[in-house]
Order: structure tokens, then C-alpha cells, then sequence
């Protein structure tokens, strides 16, 4: 029950915006890129907040770890879980809704979902680092920069390995 309000709810806010892009944008891809901005705002407002709860926090040190020394760490560690399951529901939901709903095909796909994403944030971070390091742009620019490449990568590879739609032999 609590999952259709959802669902018609983000739809609903879809395809109310989705004319102001039908022109220049197919619809899986504002789709796509709609649910990600949201969830990649989910990822950053829970960082934030696990961030600051953790650096505020009295000095705690757990197996030898000083959590407060740690906590961007930390925090980054638990929103970028949090923020594959939520995205993975998202695309499997909404951008890649056609791909098969079998229970072993769903779990192969998470499985996917979380490698493309697991390699988009270090790929993120290699090509920002080789931007600023290697041509000399400034980091703001090739953060930018590096994410909008991003993007592209993870949208073909979530469309064509992790979500990938099976054709029948007819």
C-alpha cells in the first residue's frame, strides 16, 4: 500500500515535468536522470547529517578507530550503501521498469547495480584527480566535468548489463 502511494507519487512528479524535456530528452533518460539527481541529493543530505553526527559526537573510538578522525570515511562508507539501495530501487522501479522481475534475475541485477556503482565512484574519483593532476583544471571543473562522463558511463552500463531486457527466441 505504502509502496504504491509511493510509486504513483514519483510518477505522478515524473510526468508532470516531463514535457518541459520531451523535446531533447527521451524519457528513459530524464527518467534516469531525474531519480538520480534525487537520490544523488539523498546521498549528499545523508552524508551531511551522518557527517556531523559523527564528527560531533564525543570522541568515541571503536576497535581502535577514533570515529571522529574517521568520520568522513564513515559517513561516506554507510551513505553510499544506503544510497545504492535506494537508487537500485529507483531505477528498477522507474528508469529500467521493463527489465525481468524474477526473484534470482532481481538479485543478479542488485548484484550488477552495486558493481557499476561501486566502480563509478572510484572511476568519479580517478578521473577528477587525472584532470586536476594531469591538465591542470581547476577541482570544481573537473569534478563537473568527471561526473557528466559519469553519468553517461553508468546510464549504458545500467541499461545494457545490469538491467539489460532479454529478447525471446521466437
Amino acid at each position: 500500500m505504502m509502496t504504491t502511494l509511493i510509486k504513483n507519487t514519483i510518477n505522478y512528479f515524473l510526468n508532470l515535468f516531463y514535457p518541459i524535456f520531451k523535446k531533447i530528452l527521451p524519457k528513459q533518460v530524464y527518467i534516469y536522470l531525474s531519480i538520480g539527481a534525487v537520490n544523488t541529493l539523498f546521498n549528499i543530505g545523508l552524508f551531511t547529517l551522518l557527517y556531523e553526527i559523527i564528527y560531533h559526537s564525543t570522541s568515541l573510538i571503536v576497535v581502535g578507530v577514533n570515529l571522529k578522525v574517521a568520520a568522513v570515511e564513515i559517513a561516506t562508507i554507510i551513505s553510499f550503501l544506503l544510497s545504492v539501495l535506494s537508487g537500485f530501487w529507483l531505477s528498477k522501479n522507474f528508469a529500467f521498469a521493463g527489465a525481468s522481475n524474477e526473484e534470482k534475475e532481481k538479485k543478479k541485477q542488485f548484484r550488477r547495480y552495486f558493481l557499476v556503482s561501486l566502480q563509478g565512484q572510484f572511476s568519479d574519483y580517478l578521473i577528477t584527480k587525472g584532470l586536476i593532476l594531469f591538465l591542470g583544471i581547476r577541482p570544481t571543473i573537473a569534478y563537473y566535468t568527471s561526473t557528466v562522463i559519469m553519468l553517461i558511463i553508468n546510464f549504458f552500463l545500467q541499461k545494457y548489463y545490469t538491467f539489460k531486457v532479454k529478447h525471446r527466441k521466437n
